[in-house]
């Protein structure tokens, strides 16, 4: 089960953290636990019981050595041969994951013919065994998900598991058989070597600033000579200048703050979804007598946020480390203004495009108040059909929509862009007269960026075709994504 958990993780930054990946985990480790108890009752009928669980802990704690020494260059070339979002990740679960699953699936067997020497007896014996096999489970589950994931990170404890089956196949292979001084020596070398390869792993990724393992994600940290930026598993979610940590430097969040013109003396904020704090920081500097509340659901992020992108938190600004509709289903607050900047183009939570999301939403606006939201997409294919779905569903509750779709500040070829949602009585009641006028406005006052101008040319002016309703009890979110690439700039979160 710690390996279950922690090929989540080894998975995320080359695949996401979709449902696909973990229906890929999830089915691969009981395909690999089911033949693999069988093979070892097979096994253990015909070979002595010692030397199949050395044998199996042997080459599962070697194994296991493998992939945190080449497990990041396997997942990359995995993903550049099979680019689809259900096989890709399945293909690449059973090539790392696969094998020591199989073979700790088989030591309980070959440890009931050990165990088992009275048969008068055998149901006893049994149920201790498999009851003591479900304890071991729970252990790792609860040790590697609670603890030992945010103490030492995923590629230290894979070492470490990889050290403890192979420590346990040496003993048995020294207790239960009668292997020969040379074969020990040989498995001695080449546990050894492979332990020694662990400590050096293959990097794909450049190695970052700093990365930790959260309850959630990973964390990384990566600086360019310009820029910081904050990767969560395989997405780009701030990015600062460094030069200007106060800056708004990307484009769809320059046109996000716009907002702010549609909504006279606005008093009180909410920004879901905190990322490098982008937002929160140039509020602070350029709207200091708003009041803001920023719900952020990974402690993590909020350390970093504020150890690495520079955000102070001021007396008017609140943070809070819950879920979004966990907060929102918890305060009575209204907002003039709600941002909801958590997607991300391979990382959806599907509880945040639904009617009832929406509609909560909507009960925590103002009369006058204007909504937000975030989608990264690039707009066409499996993206177009998600989209269309988040639209059809927030018209559910905000029946005039305006859409903006704004592309990255840098040279590229790929279609990815931020779909922007802009929602809530102004729009409904005027739309986008006047709203130039009132940014240009601002602007002049430094109250808005000057970029925000220009980037009104990006409204969407086609209507949406009609999409599918999500709702929490139906939201074929993962479904409608398509399959997705690597992207080398960041496209998502603030």
């Amino acid at each position: 089960m710690a390996l279950e958990i922690l090929g989540s993780r080894l998975l995320a930054p080359v695949f996401g953290n979709s449902l696909f990946v973990w229906g890929a985990l999830i089915g691969v480790i009981l395909a690999a636990m089911s033949s693999g108890y069988a093979f070892g009752g097979w096994i253990s009928d015909r070979r002595p019981a010692g030397q199949v669980l050395a044998g199996l802990l042997l080459v599962s704690g070697g194994w296991t050595f493998l992939i945190a020494w080449i497990g990041q260059a396997v997942l990359f070339k995995v993903a550049g041969a099979v680019d689809d979002p259900r096989w890709g990740p399945c293909l690449a679960a059973a090539v790392l994951l696969g094998p020591p699953a199989f073979g700790l699936s088989g030591v309980l067997p070959a440890m009931l013919r050990l165990a088992v020497s009275d048969l008068e007896y055998l149901g006893r014996h049994t149920g201790r065994m498999i009851a003591l096999s479900t304890v071991g489970s729970l252990a790792g589950t609860w040790g590697t998900a609670f603890f030992f994931l945010s103490w030492i990170g995923s590629h230290a404890l894979v070492a470490w598991l990889g050290a403890i089956q192979a420590a346990l196949g040496f003993w048995w292979l020294l207790k239960g058989t009668s292997a020969n001084p040379l074969t020990v020596l040989l498995c001695a070398v080449l546990i050894g070597g492979l332990a020694t390869g662990a400590r050096f792993p293959i990097q794909m990724l450049k190695s970052p600033v700093y990365q930790e393992d959260s309850p959630y994600q990973q964390v990384r940290i990566r600086d360019d000579d310009l820029f910081r930026y904050l990767v969560l598993d395989r997405t780009f979610h701030a990015v600062m200048w460094k030069a200007e940590p106060d800056t708004l430097f990307l484009p769809y969040s320059q046109l996000m703050v716009s907002s702010l013109a549609l909504v006279p003396n606005p008093k009180r904020a909410l920004i879901l979804g905190h990322g490098g704090g982008s937002f929160a920081k140039w509020l602070a500097r350029y709207w200091p007598e708003l009041e803001v509340d920023v719900v952020e659901f990974d402690p993590v992020v909020v350390k970093m946020a504020e150890e690495y992108f520079s955000y102070r938190v001021p007396p008017q600004h609140h943070v809070y480390v819950r879920d979004a509709r966990a907060f929102l289903s918890h305060t009575e607050a209204t907002y003039d203004l709600i941002w909801v900047d958590a997607f991300a183009r391979h990382l959806v939570p599907f509880h945040l495009t639904t009617e009832e999301f929406f509609l909560e939403l909507r009960r925590h606006l103002t009369p006058a108040g204007v909504l937000v939201v975030n989608l990264a997409s690039s707009g066409t294919g499996g993206d177009l059909r998600r989209a269309q779905a988040v639209v059809e569903t927030m018209k559910r509750s905000f029946p005039v929509i305006d859409t903006y779709a704004v592309k990255g500040p840098w040279p590229s070829s790929s279609k990815a862009e931020n779909l922007l949602f802009f929602a809530g009585r102004p729009i409904e009641q005027s739309g986008i007269p006047g709203f130039a006028e009132k940014i240009v406005m601002m602007v002049n006052q430094q109250r808005l960026p000057a970029e925000a101008l220009p980037l009104l040319a990006t409204r969407r002016p086609q209507p949406w075709l009609p999409g599918t309703v999500l709702t929490d009890d139906y939201a074929p979110y993962d479904l409608l994504m398509g399959a997705e690439t690597m992207e080398d700039r960041p496209q998502a979160s603030n």
